[in-house]
């Protein structure tokens, strides 16, 4: 699995070439990606459908979980998936005077067995962060709640959070098993550990990396963060 920033596909060089976001993602060999800022969003081309374009050129299948709509182009969150998706459901984290965002929330079938995984991009805020992050837990929750059973469940994402100690990162820790949290950010001199993978009970974080490669050094501004994840038997 993995978690990706693409900065709408505009490198540190501030050259727009979606390209490289696709070497990047296909590079990765992962089975699940999770991406962010996908789209045109102030920059990058307007008119360019990003999500299917990486879905295309990656040979993921994508699903897309825009939180800004316009007549030129779409911006938010994606999953690429090369396994079977069963259903997806979005959630709403926006806040008042705040920056649109939001998460997708998907089942994937992983052999005889499902998998939450949930997708966010976080706000920018400590308030914001805290509400963003009561609302995915709430969510957990109620799936849990209509199941009447937990579902193994990976939530990752850009969650703009670079204080270790920060009491948003110890509610995650308290909530899921284990979390892979590299450095990733920026690139020029990764310091900050924004982009994260966390997962809960039943599910093994056998290890994980930052991908840092000459290519990943310039098609964005976020390193991509990849994990191996597996089930318990």
């Amino acid at each position: 699995m993995a978690t990706y920033n693409v900065h709408s596909c505009v490198g540190v060089d501030a050259k727009f070439a979606p390209d490289r976001i696709a070497s990047v993602v296909k590079g990765l060999e992962a089975d699940v990606v999770g991406l962010q800022e996908v789209g045109w969003h102030h920059r990058g081309e307007i008119g360019l459908d990003q999500f299917e374009y990486l879905g295309r050129e990656t040979g993921l299948k994508p699903y897309a979980g825009p939180t800004k709509h316009n007549d030129r182009a779409h911006y938010g969150n994606a999953l690429l998936s090369r396994l079977p998706v069963l259903e997806i459901r979005p959630i709403d984290l926006s806040l008042p005077h705040r920056e649109p965002r939001g998460a997708i929330d998907a089942d994937i079938q992983v052999g005889d067995k499902v998998v939450r995984v949930i997708v966010a991009h976080l706000g920018l805020d400590p308030w914001e962060r805290n509400a963003q992050i009561t609302r995915v837990l709430n969510a957990i929750e109620r799936g849990t709640a209509e199941r009447g059973s937990d579902r193994p469940t990976v939530f990752m994402g850009d969650l703009n959070e670079w204080r270790p100690r920060s009491p948003r990162i110890k509610r995650l820790m308290h909530n899921f098993a284990d979390c892979a949290a590299p450095r990733s950010f920026h690139v020029r001199m990764p310091t900050l550990r924004l982009d994260r993978i966390f997962v809960s009970d039943g599910l093994v974080l056998s290890n994980y990396d930052v991908v840092r490669t000459p290519l990943t050094k310039r098609a964005s501004d976020h390193l991509p963060v990849r994990a191996t994840v597996a089930l318990k038997n």
